[in-house]
């Protein structure tokens, strides 16, 4: 199967590299500075024994005309403008594609989006892009380590989730196909109703711990600093609250909502420090402050669909105050 993959960072590289070693044509679409990197793609899963490499990855900067179908990975705030409450993007460099330039550039093929898609973001996307994009949710995450190699946790429990309706009809065969072709190369993957819902509602319930990370400049200052705590508790109730108005979430968030309390976070930090030290540092770089501006973008989204649908978010909103003070101290 020809594959073009938007973004190759941690994710990205995940499903490429995997889908490659299995003998897909693989594409990674980068910047354009970016196309002579001559450097491999390696991944070495965490939880298992296997190491993989793309000793000579395909990078072009822009989509090829023959691929069948496109993975868009990049972070949250390079889908779409952000809202203009607390923050937002940075601006676009001179000459750089968005992702809706790549897309409506490329050929008329199912483009299936693994970045958390948000509902004014899958719009904006749709409108900008002129296609209709498929939401999925990942069933693979991982960080890049000082090594820049790809260190990643994948588990045969979870699927890859690829909305169905998301897409025209007419490209369900070329899903299944994707679905196929990922389970085959070990990342399980099935088409399934309701994932752009389903990924929102998660989303939005997921969202204050992320943020507190960031705010408290990793899960360690977050246990210690009694404000962000504070405020990270009262988003999660008023997340889940505007969270139930969107879907249905995953019971793997609620679960980590729960382990967010006072009287847990700090337990599960010793524990998880002794028996699994590399999760707590994949934890604090890829939902830390070095996604600053993720956070920013998620933040002021989640805020807009809280005034949209009536839920108020006062925690929210104080949590925000934190991350972009701590932006301001930097």
């Amino acid at each position: 199967m020809r594959i073009s993959i938007v973004g190759a960072g941690a994710l990205g590289r995940i499903y490429g590299v995997r889908l490659a070693a299995q003998g897909d044509d693989v594409t990674f679409v980068v910047r354009p500075e970016r196309v002579a990197d001559a450097g491999p793609f390696v991944i070495e899963q965490v939880n298992g024994s296997r190491r993989d490499a793309l000793e000579r990855p395909r990078l072009a900067a822009e989509i090829p005309a023959d691929t069948e179908v496109v993975l868009v990975t990049v972070r949250f705030e390079q889908l779409a403008p952000a809202q203009p409450d607390h923050g937002g993007a940075p601006p676009r460099a001179a000459g750089r594609k968005s992702v809706a330039d790549l897309l409506r550039g490329g050929p008329a093929v199912p483009a299936v989006v693994l970045t958390p898609l948000m509902p004014p973001q899958r719009a904006a996307l749709d409108q900008a892009a002129q296609r209709r994009v498929t939401p999925a949710m990942p069933s693979a995450s991982g960080y890049l380590d000082e090594r820049g190699v790809v260190r990643y946790w994948i588990t045969g429990l979870a699927s890859t989730l690829i909305d169905e309706d998301g897409g025209a009809p007419a490209e369900r065969p070329t899903l299944e196909e994707l679905a196929r072709r990922l389970t085959s190369a070990d990342v399980p993957a099935r088409l399934e109703r309701g994932v752009g819902a389903h990924n929102a509602a998660t989303t939005t319930a997921f969202f204050p711990l992320i943020a507190a990370i960031d705010a408290g400049g990793g899960v360690v200052g977050l246990a210690s600093d009694p404000r962000v705590l504070g405020a990270a508790r009262g988003a999660t109730r008023e997340c889940a609250a505007l969270a139930d108005r969107l879907g249905k979430v995953a019971p793997w968030a609620k679960l980590l909502a729960r382990l967010a309390g006072p009287l847990t976070l700090k337990p599960g930090i010793q524990i998880a420090r002794h028996l699994f030290p590399e999760a707590l540092r994949f934890v604090d770089t890829h939902f830390g402050p070095k996604l600053h501006a993720q956070h920013l973008a998620m933040g002021a989204t989640i805020l807009a669909l809280g005034r949209e649908h009536g839920v108020r978010l006062p925690s929210l909103e104080q949590l925000m105050t934190l991350i972009e003070g701590r932006e301001a101290a930097r």
